[in-house]
């Protein structure tokens, strides 16, 4: 008798762990995919931006090239470009919302800490 009940909790958590572990790999997809997507946008965003600010840049200075603002265009220029990195790297670094298996997941975990401190409190 006594080894039915031990029998019948162990596949009732090996069901639960199974359960997390799908969550898991569904959230872990998530992730890769939203940091793959992220990456390849910042490489071509990068170099598309390099290219066309120093294509600007160059138009610029061959235009005042011959005037009294040249240094004040070419400081302005680096202090604009310093402000416009210094913006996406704090865009890029900070931590955007996870997916709905994330969510999930979290939510399971917290309900499963919740019974497991009110069974230790039965003990």
């Amino acid at each position: 008798m006594n080894l039915a009940r031990v029998y019948s909790v162990v596949r009732l958590l090996l069901q639960h762990a199974s359960s997390y572990a799908e969550l898991g790999a569904a959230a872990a997809a998530e992730y890769r995919s939203a940091w793959a997507r992220r990456i390849i946008l910042a490489v071509v965003g990068v170099a598309a931006g390099i290219a066309g600010l120093v294509a600007l840049w160059c138009t610029g200075l061959v235009a005042l090239w011959d005037t009294p603002w040249r240094l004040a265009y070419v400081g302005g220029t680096a202090l604009i470009l310093l402000v416009v990195a210094g913006g996406s790297l704090w865009y890029a670094l900070t931590s955007h919302p996870a997916g709905p298996s994330s969510r999930l997941l979290r939510a399971e975990f917290d309900k499963d800490m919740e019974l497991f401190q009110e069974w230790k409190s039965t003990l």
